[in-house]
């Protein structure tokens, strides 16, 4: 039995899909605006993954404070301020007064609040299903964020491709609203709340990192990630940048790389939600599928042809979905609920702190050099990196 036939957790498994779409086909219509505007790999590169800083640096501060939070009221009003930055966002392109500043100061602000909003969502399925429920439901949740990361973006290219910003953004804001009512009046459990967090707030902090290391599968787990974001998950991020510079495609070029990398994460995500969800199947599949999205990723700046390129980013979609649900699948699993909220930001502030520094450093290099030189040579340095930890820290004994 799945978490599917709970149906308090099937109207919020959409509802929240719906919602984490709009915010990834925001973030990549905004990134393209960006683009159309300054031309500049630099500043494209630093509005799109204005999303994912705040959850990078402050992540695991929201954390802590979020184990008190009434989750309920928490995602309501989290919910309801990004729906009102993502009409903001809609209003300035309907009047046509958007500018570098406005698209760099609205992707700031939605990610501080997707920065709050982070750990609530990772707390909130544990109080949604029982508990016999649970493991199903993480797979699923941690399938739905995963997938709707490239996803979203393919949705958004179409949008572009077919309409025009306007109504990319208004989709994006609409995606909000469903989920707004079901938040209101599914029933929800009660859940252990560590009462000493508002006392010791720097030791709860360091407590979530503490349980993170200890824990030898939890480490590789974040280490894999580590690798995956910064050399990988970076370059998926600033599609828009590679569409214009490298490409030099039109909207359907985009609409093209990020569907093709959509397709990848969405097989990723049945393929992942139809097998058995163990620990150990899922930490056998990480090393394997981190080291082929490295290769394909180094493949990538070798070429400019629009069809091979997507082809190449239906198997980096594939991948960097698998090692994102799994890793994450993983600490669901191994970490307790006192615990959770602030290990899986551990992990989050990882993957998004990574791939916001990874696709920094591409969209800087293409400032002064030709950026795909950056595509190929970043890859290969995170497989030596990754090869050389394994090799002096596990001697090649990693799983």
């Amino acid at each position: 039995m799945t978490a599917f036939s709970n149906k308090a957790f099937l109207s919020y498994f959409v509802s929240n899909s719906l919602a984490l779409l709009g915010i990834w086909i925001q973030k990549i219509g905004v990134g393209w605006l960006t683009w159309h505007i300054t031309e500049s790999t630099f500043w494209t590169s630093f509005v799109t993954l204005a999303l994912m800083a705040p959850a990078g640096i402050l992540g695991p501060f929201f954390a802590v404070l979020a184990e008190k939070w009434n989750m309920r009221k928490a995602s309501l009003v989290l919910k309801i301020l990004m729906f009102l930055i993502g009409f903001l966002i809609w209003y300035l392109q309907l009047i046509n007064a958007h500018t570098l500043f406005t698209l760099a100061f609205l992707s700031i602000l939605q990610g501080l609040l997707s920065a709050c909003y982070h750990p609530v969502r990772l707390v909130f399925v544990s109080i949604v299903v029982p508990r016999a429920l649970l493991a199903s439901a993480i797979g699923l949740n941690s399938a739905s964020f995963n997938a709707s990361r490239v996803i979203g973006p393919a949705f958004a290219g179409f949008f572009i491709a077919f309409y025009d910003l306007q109504v990319t953004f208004l989709v994006a804001m609409l995606s909000y609203i469903p989920l707004i009512p079901v938040l209101i009046y599914m029933p929800l459990r009660s859940r252990k709340i560590d009462l000493t967090v508002a006392t010791k707030y720097i030791d709860s902090l360091i407590e979530g990192g503490r349980v993170a290391l200890d824990t030898p599968i939890i480490f590789k787990g974040l280490f894999i990630v580590l690798i995956n974001a910064f050399f990988v998950r970076g370059m998926l991020e600033i599609q828009p940048t590679i569409a214009g510079e490298i490409l030099n495609a039109n909207s359907s070029g985009l609409s093209l790389i990020t569907a093709s990398a959509g397709l990848g994460a969405l097989l990723a995500s049945v393929w992942i939600g139809l097998s058995k969800k163990t620990v150990g199947n899922h930490i056998n599949l990480l090393v394997p599928m981190l080291l082929s999205g490295l290769i394909i990723s180094s493949i990538i700046g070798l070429t400019n042809n629009l069809y091979f390129m997507s082809l190449l980013f239906i198997f980096i979609g594939f991948s960097t979905t698998t090692v994102g649900i799994g890793t994450q699948t993983i600490i669901q699993l191994e970490v307790d609920d006192i615990h959770r909220a602030r290990v899986l930001t551990w992990w989050s502030s990882i993957s998004f702190g990574s791939l916001t520094v990874g696709g920094m450093i591409l969209g800087g290099v293409g400032e002064f050099i030709p950026m795909k030189f950056g595509l190929i040579v970043l890859p290969v340095l995170g497989l030596v990196i990754f090869k050389s930890f394994v090799y002096f820290r596990f001697k090649n004994s990693f799983i």
